[in-house]
């Protein structure tokens, strides 16, 4: 057994104990862990059934894209500016959507995110900059995929490693879960979720879970009430009951 495996072994066993510690606490809801379990093994799935394909998603998102946005920062969260959560700048200190170039097309260097956009104002594919990038290559690289009411996003890194999945599930227009599991590592995947009600058209409540580590039966969570100015925009979160 080399040093690594004996690492892995150690850290096995160790995930095991802190496991039982975990359940023997009551303080995570075993139902509701088997479901995040489920979420996390049907996004692996969709993993397995796209991790081939940058070059054709590439090619087809290239041939539909009409309209290039980008911005600056934003980096420490998913998507940056168009992050599909509503609340998670909000919620995790520290986290910022960045902020778009309106007037002027920024030089490479100076920008973020690119965004593509189909004719229909449908974001399509996203691109990050990163150390390695250059002008033409060695970005990250986001595809989105619209199907029905669901919206998947497709994460490549520089290397073309399809690392992580997410998965938005729309009712009428209305975001009412958001789902991504950064699965590269397959046996260390773990899951974040967003579920979302509505009094009319405004958003009204979240449930946060986040941290979700089925190899430690581990999660964190968070009820919010959304509170909004007169013109409807999200001004304030207030923590309500943790016993989801």
């Amino acid at each position: 057994m080399d040093e690594f495996e004996k690492m892995m072994t150690e850290f096995d066993e160790w995930a095991v104990d802190a496991k039982e510690q975990i359940k023997a606490s009551g303080q995570i809801n075993p139902s509701r862990l088997d479901a995040f379990i489920k979420i996390i093994e049907d996004l692996v799935k969709i993993k397995h059934e796209n991790a081939n394909k940058l070059f054709e998603l590439r090619a087809a998102a290239e041939e539909k894209i009409v309209r290039l946005e980008y911005s600056k920062g934003g980096e420490t969260i998913h998507r940056g500016f168009y992050c599909p959560s509503p609340v998670q700048d909000l919620v995790i200190g520290g986290l910022k959507r960045g902020r778009l170039f309106k007037k002027k097309i920024p030089e490479f260097g100076n920008y973020s995110y690119e965004y593509g956009f189909d004719k229909d104002g449908r974001l399509l594919r996203v691109k990050g900059v990163i150390e390695f990038s250059t002008k033409d290559s060695g970005f990250n690289e986001e595809y989105l995929i619209y199907i029905g009411d669901v919206v998947y996003g497709f994460e490549f890194t520089h290397l073309g490693e399809l690392e992580v999945v997410s998965k938005c599930i729309y009712d009428n227009g209305k975001l009412k879960k958001y789902e991504r599991s950064v699965c590269g590592i397959e046996k260390f995947s773990d899951l974040h979720y967003e579920e979302y009600r509505y009094q009319g058209e405004l958003l009204s409540e979240v449930d946060f879970f986040f941290n979700i580590t089925p190899q430690l039966g581990l999660y964190e969570k968070y009820r919010f009430r959304v509170e909004h100015d007169e013109d409807g925009n999200i001004i304030r979160l207030v923590s309500g009951s943790n016993s989801l």
